[in-house]
């Protein structure tokens, strides 16, 4: 197996794959530091005080992201994978679009960068998946 994906049809795989490395740093965080720092980006109105438990929930569920997204880049012509790869996207958005509107947890602030990166994640997977999985 080579080091980074394969190129051959696009840069897809790269992008996935960066977003694995972003979501395992995360993860990492989540487990290592005080619930505080990992567990920053929720400091809405409502965000409830950060706790050891929350942390770690957040971080187990990005390290889920990770194997899925980290697979997809290595096999991004197995329509399954991608689907699961893409649906990673659309709980990202669904988590930060709930936890700002709804439940105030999160401000816009802290939820731009997941709704910009996660965003085009899932608009480049859903414009390109007859590319990739042919």
């Amino acid at each position: 197996m080579e080091i980074l994906p394969s190129t051959e049809k696009g840069y897809l795989p790269y992008f996935l794959l960066y977003q694995a490395t972003a979501a395992f740093i995360h993860a990492i965080v989540c487990y290592l530091s005080p619930p505080a720092v990992s567990t920053v980006q929720f400091r809405g109105s409502g965000a409830p005080p950060p706790t050891t438990l929350l942390a770690h929930v957040y971080g187990v569920k990005n390290f889920y992201t990770v194997l899925i997204r980290l697979y997809a880049a290595y096999h991004i012509g197995n329509r399954e994978v991608y689907t699961l790869a893409m649906l990673t996207f659309v709980g990202v958005l669904w988590l930060y679009v709930t936890e700002l509107a709804v439940w105030k947890t999160v401000t816009l602030r802290d939820a731009a960068v997941p709704y910009v990166t996660a965003g085009l994640g899932l608009i480049w997977m859903v414009r390109e998946r007859g590319w990739y999985t042919g």
